[in-house]
């Protein structure tokens, strides 16, 4: 006999599902190339559209992205008067900026596409990636706001509702939520005579339409470099902080909220605000009239907010940052934040993953009444239990509601197996309320 001791032996395969806990940090950007016409046949686009027209590109560093001919802006043009960057420069702004707060390295899809008729090219992106896109980024030369009657009271907004029936489809089709980010333009607002107009601040609508997995985002970083990229465009789309907000969305836990102001500073990627709307004249491809964040009054700034929107913002008191306002979504339900959408988002494929294996799996039912099995329920009970109880160990959620694995239905009728769980989610405090005074003594 061999000496006594205690023996330790590893083993591997029980946290398994951390591999896929990592897909809640994949993003997509998606770039709508319909207002670039010549977008494949003139300019840079010509030597890159063997890699990425009609491609989805996965990249997963800012080199990556210059090695598939993502590059700086140059603002040079050619003898014909064509640029010579890429969409002003704006794709390889974006993809920087993502990378630059995501931490230097991570997952994400890239693609340019036309989406004047729909915006199939996210499920496009999505197939793409294998199901594993947890957000997007949408930038897009198209309006944000219209108005087709003169006489009404203020804009319309409808690629809102568009962008939420396409992630609705990626859900419920593809088993593959995601959350949308949108930069649109801001700048101007199209009419009904099919002239573009200037945005008028008190006509701007709520965004606020019951559209859960979208989230619309203004303003932009108040630099030269963004004034050039968006004067340069005909449209004058503003560049936007899309790339900015996926890299936070990259770096943040499901349960947090990319405002959060400890963790979220933007000074040094956005050194003053823009709001992406105004008169948007442009002299010598430069926009010189853009609104800046501190023309806004308080009572201006709390409308837009309170209308949906998310912006940049600083706080009195503490010169030299910059934070999102909010990270609020289209929909005053449940699913109002970005954060609670990813947390749902994040449990709804981990459990589907767990239960995938038991699809047409033989299922025991009690003998007595065909009903499921009480050994059947404790399994199926203990799965859901389990995925959650990881996702709360992981302080992405408080703690688990309730698991409902009803016995009384009969599998053998109806060949269909009914379960249901609830969340108790992170909370986030976007208001701070503290009542002070003096007193003679404590």
């Amino acid at each position: 006999m061999a000496l006594g001791n205690v023996f330790m032996t590893d083993t591997d395969g029980n946290i398994g599902s951390q591999i896929v806990n990592l897909t809640e940090k994949v993003c997509g950007l998606l770039f709508d190339i319909s207002a670039q016409a010549d977008f494949w046949t003139k300019g840079a686009g010509v030597e890159l559209a063997e890699t990425w027209k009609d491609n989805v590109v996965e990249l997963n560093s800012l080199d990556d992205a210059v090695k598939a001919g993502i590059v700086p802006r140059t603002g040079e043009s050619s003898e014909e008067g064509v640029s010579k960057d890429l969409l002003a420069g704006i794709p390889y702004y974006h993809i920087k900026q993502f990378f630059g707060f995501s931490g230097g390295s991570g997952r994400l899809f890239v693609m340019f596409a036309d989406c004047s008729e729909t915006w199939d090219a996210i499920i496009d992106m999505q197939k793409a990636s294998g199901g594993i896109i947890s957000q997007f980024g949408v930038w897009t030369e198209k309006n944000l706001w219209t108005k087709m009657d003169d006489m009404a009271d203020g804009y319309t907004i409808s690629i809102v509702g568009d962008l939420q029936s396409v992630a609705e489809q990626m859900a419920n089709d593809y088993f593959a939520p995601a959350h949308i980010l949108l930069t649109a333009n801001s700048s101007k607002v199209k009419t009904a005579d099919g002239e573009d107009g200037n945005i008028v601040l008190s006509e701007i609508p709520t965004c606020v339409i019951g559209a859960r997995y979208v989230s619309v985002l203004l303003s932009q970083s108040m630099d030269t470099e963004v004034k050039q990229m968006q004067g340069s465009l005909k449209s004058t789309t503003p560049v936007g902080v899309v790339g900015l907000a996926l890299g936070a969305l990259s770096r943040a836990n499901v349960a947090e909220s990319i405002a959060w102001v400890a963790n979220y500073d933007l000074v040094n990627y956005v050194p003053a605000i823009e709001m992406g709307f105004g008169d948007a004249t442009v002299v010598e491809g430069v926009i010189t009239n853009a609104t800046r964040y501190s023309a806004l009054n308080k009572f201006q700034l709390d409308e837009l907010d309170d209308k949906g929107y998310i912006f940049m913002r600083t706080y009195e008191g503490h010169e030299g940052h910059v934070y999102f306002t909010k990270d609020q979504t289209c929909s005053d339900g449940d699913y109002c934040t970005i954060a609670r959408n990813r947390t749902i988002n994040k449990s709804r494929r981990l459990v589907r993953e767990a239960l995938l294996p038991y699809v047409n799996a033989p299922i025991k039912v009690d003998p007595s009444n065909g009903n499921l099995s009480s050994a059947q329920v404790t399994v199926f009970t203990n799965l859901i239990t389990d995925v959650l109880t990881a996702m709360e160990s992981a302080e992405e959620i408080s703690g688990i509601g309730v698991v409902s694995v009803p016995a009384e239905q009969n599998i053998l009728v109806t060949k269909e197996l009914n379960l249901s769980y609830t969340l108790i989610p992170i909370g986030c405090a976007e208001t701070i309320k503290v009542e002070e005074g003096l007193a003679i003594s404590r």
